[in-house]
């Protein structure tokens, strides 16, 4: 599956999460940085995931899709999660389905995370692993900088003479 990798802020979105184990603590500490309003539905949970939720309900049941602005089956139980899916797009709720593409509409980039800098790697959900993989090469061929690069360029982009931007941008890339 191809998918355009675009980028979109999550801070206060609410995100339904259907799991409570280790495979949904995995997103949500994915997802925390970032922001969003995790709600998260599963008999048990884990204690760490717990911390991370804005709240946790016992028993998933449709109606706590309402106002999602993106879900995640994240259950070990195959039919629930295409139930979930199923629920999310008949209310136009992005879904991932942990471990099922056929039921995703979004999936998890393999991701970099250098201050204001996020990096996403996906294979379209062909292969996790690999996106990880690549993810670690990229990482390594990062300026250890990075943050302080950002910081730069956001200073010299405001400064408004767009040469000078670009020279001392590439610069500073280079010296890395």
């Amino acid at each position: 599956m191809k998918c355009f990798p675009f980028m979109h802020e999550i801070e206060g979105a609410r995100a339904v999460l259907i799991g409570g184990g280790k495979v949904a603590l995995h997103k949500a500490q994915r997802l925390a940085p970032f922001g969003a309003e995790l709600i998260v539905c599963a008999h048990e949970v884990l204690p760490e995931l717990k911390a991370l939720a804005h709240t946790v309900y016992t028993e998933y049941a449709p109606h706590l899709l309402d106002g999602a602005s993106f879900a995640i089956a994240a259950t070990d139980d195959r039919v629930l999660n295409a139930r979930i899916a199923s629920d999310c797009r008949a209310r136009h709720i992005p879904v991932n389905c942990v471990d099922d593409k056929e039921y995703c509409d979004f999936f998890f980039p393999a991701l970099i995370v250098r201050g204001e800098v996020s990096i996403g790697v996906s294979t379209g959900g062909a292969s996790p692993l690999l996106a990880a993989l690549l993810r670690d090469r990229l990482a390594r061929a990062l300026p250890e900088n990075l943050e302080e690069i950002v910081v730069r360029a956001e200073q010299l982009r405001a400064a408004g003479d767009r040469e000078a931007y670009e020279r001392e941008l590439r610069a500073l890339l280079e010296e890395s």
